[in-house]
C-alpha cells in the first residue's frame, strides 16, 4: 500500500463547493465543467501536480494530502477560519462613484473591481456611494473538497514543470524546458525578475536533488 508523504509531488483532482449551496467555486476536470454549466475557455482544467508541504495549494488541503492513499477519494469538509478566513467588516469600503467612472466601470452589485491594487466586489450602489466588499469571495464560507490522489509523481521533468507553473504563474506556452544529463534548461517567453528565477531554482536543488537548473 502506497501512501502520500511530505514533499512528494503528487497528481491530483478536485472539486471545491460552498457547503451551505453546494455551489461548485473550483475544479480540475472539464467535462465535469461543461456539463455543470460553469465552463469558462479563460480557465486552464487538467490535473494538477503539487509538491506536498509547499503551499502550492489551500494550506488545510496541503497538510491533509500527506500519508493519504493513492487511488482513493477524500472528502474534506473545511470550516470557514481554516479556509479563506472569516469576513471582516472593516474590509468593506464605500467609495465615490466617480474613482469608477474615471476607470470607466459601471457599477452593478456582483461585480469585482481593482480599486488601487486592491480585489474587490461590489456590493450595492446607492447613488454616488458604492460599498465595495475587499475580503476575499469566499470569506466567511464553509467549504467542501472531493479530491482524488491519482499517483505519486516520479518524472523529474514533471516535478520541475509543476514548479515552474506553480510558482510563476506560468502556462505550459509561455515558457519550455530540456533536460539532459541531469541538467534543465528553461526558456521563458514572458519578462520573469531574476530574483523569482532563482527562487525556482533553489527550490528544485532542494526537491528535486542531482538536477541543475538553469534559465536562457
Amino acid at each position: 500500500m502506497v501512501k502520500t508523504k511530505e514533499k512528494d509531488f503528487v497528481e491530483i483532482d478536485y472539486v471545491g463547493k460552498i457547503k451551505d449551496n453546494n455551489k461548485i467555486f473550483d475544479l480540475t476536470d472539464k467535462e465535469v465543467a461543461k456539463k455543470e454549466g460553469l465552463y469558462n475557455s479563460h480557465t486552464k482544467y487538467g490535473s494538477k501536480i503539487i509538491c506536498i508541504g509547499e503551499n502550492q495549494i489551500l494550506k488545510i488541503i496541503d497538510g491533509f494530502l500527506v500519508d493519504k492513499e493513492i487511488g482513493e477519494n477524500y472528502l474534506l469538509d473545511i470550516k470557514a477560519g481554516e479556509a479563506f478566513g472569516k469576513k471582516d467588516p472593516s474590509l468593506i469600503k464605500i467609495i465615490s462613484a466617480d474613482i469608477l467612472k474615471k476607470q470607466k466601470i459601471n457599477p452593478v452589485p456582483g461585480l469585482q473591481i481593482n480599486a488601487s491594487g486592491l480585489l474587490g466586489t461590489i456590493r450595492s450602489v446607492n447613488g454616488g456611494r458604492i460599498s465595495v466588499d475587499f475580503n476575499h469571495p469566499l470569506s466567511g464560507k464553509n467549504l467542501i473538497y472531493d479530491i482524488k490522489i491519482n499517483r505519486i509523481v516520479e518524472n523529474d521533468e514533471e516535478k520541475l514543470k509543476s514548479l515552474v507553473e506553480n510558482m510563476l504563474g506560468l502556462s505550459k506556452q509561455e515558457y519550455s524546458l530540456e533536460i539532459k544529463e541531469s541538467k534543465a534548461q528553461i526558456k521563458i517567453k514572458p519578462i520573469i525578475p531574476s530574483k523569482a528565477k532563482d527562487e525556482v531554482k533553489n527550490k528544485a536543488k532542494n526537491l528535486i536533488p542531482g538536477l541543475e537548473v538553469t534559465f536562457n
